[in-house]
């Protein structure tokens, strides 16, 4: 707490916010956005190179704007188009999917049902409760 009583805004230092450009690392960044990030030729980069593309991950993936440094773009046209992607991505199920380690290709999703699944999962739901009854 602060002398007047009310306690700070600021949020504990973590390893994202100790990073010098977290935008560049897909191991700071969410899984969803790691095959955005990943970019061979960074080590070739100087600082200021490396600190402007870190701001424009920051903004353009991350559509985080409240970043260190300056902003690249400041229109409301681009921010809501970057938070626009960015939430798109988030709904995006097979993006969902690989994020959680799944191995899914579109191939074996042909014939996918969800109605079929979701049958599936109350049945084996219904099943485990009957057993553990027992």
């Amino acid at each position: 707490m602060e002398e007047s009583g009310v306690m700070k805004n600021s949020k504990k230092p973590n390893r994202r916010s100790n990073a010098k450009y977290p935008a560049l690392d897909p191991k700071y960044n969410l899984k969803s956005r790691s095959e955005l990030i990943e970019a061979d030729y960074i080590e070739r980069l100087s600082d200021s190179e490396k600190d402007w593309l870190n701001r424009f991950n920051e903004e353009y993936v991350n559509a985080n704007f409240k970043h260190k440094g300056a902003t690249i773009q400041k229109t409301k046209a681009y921010k809501k188009d970057s938070y626009h992607r960015n939430n798109a991505r988030n709904r995006d199920i097979l993006t969902r999917e690989h994020a959680m380690g799944h191995n899914v290709h579109l191939d074996d999703n042909v014939s996918f049902n969800p109605e079929k699944e979701i049958i599936e999962k109350l049945d084996r739901e219904i099943i485990t409760k009957k057993l553990k009854k027992k």
